[in-house]
């Protein structure tokens, strides 16, 4: 019996010196498996881009109504306009340090003009010539491939033709002036 009591100790000190060596491996094995880690916490800083948007050096934002400049002509003083004459006034976009791609669009009320009086096309930076549809002139402005956005050389100049042909002789004008209601909205393009 003695050596059945020796037996069974020496297998419960077997078993625990296998089970102490099994926790002694895994305790040592985790650090071996160990991994660097760093943990912090902080503000992610969202920029909001630049809107800056000029019309015939006029800032848009405020509100404030801008001018069309019309061509010179000979023919009378200080760019007035006749009957039986053709001619055209520009609109410059000017959107230099605004970071983001436009769209634009002007659209022209003629109801207080005469019925003579028509918007022919437009032409965009003396290059490409669109035949006017509706009044409305419109297109867009992307954003170029600087990191700085647009500069004072991306500014848009668009002259709108116009002409005035009146077959019927005006007696006696007393008109000094008519107005053309310009709308125009230039905003962000989303893609």
């Amino acid at each position: 019996m003695a050596t059945k009591k020796k037996y069974r100790l020496k297998k419960k000190v077997k078993n625990f010196l296998i089970f102490y060596s099994f926790i002694c491996v895994v305790f040592i094995s985790s650090y071996t498996f160990s991994r660097y880690i760093t943990a912090t916490s902080g503000n992610l800083e969202l920029k909001i881009a630049r809107f800056n948007v000029l019309v015939n050096d006029t800032n848009v934002l405020a509100d404030n109504p801008f001018i069309l400049n019309l061509s010179p002509n000979s023919n009378t003083l200080n760019n007035k306009i006749v009957p039986n004459t053709t001619g055209y006034f520009e609109i410059i976009i000017n959107p230099n340090g605004t970071e983001v791609s436009l769209e634009y669009e002007f659209n022209f009320d003629l109801s207080k003009l005469d019925e003579n009086f028509h918007l022919t096309k437009f032409v965009l930076n003396d290059k490409d010539e669109i035949l006017l549809t509706d009044n409305v002139v419109k297109g867009d402005l992307l954003l170029p491939s600087t990191s700085q956005g647009f500069t004072e050389s991306d500014a848009l100049n668009i002259k709108v033709y116009w002409e005035w042909n009146e077959e019927e002789d005006i007696v006696n004008p007393v008109i000094s002036s008519k107005n053309i209601v310009v709308t125009s909205v230039i905003k962000q393009k989303i893609a």
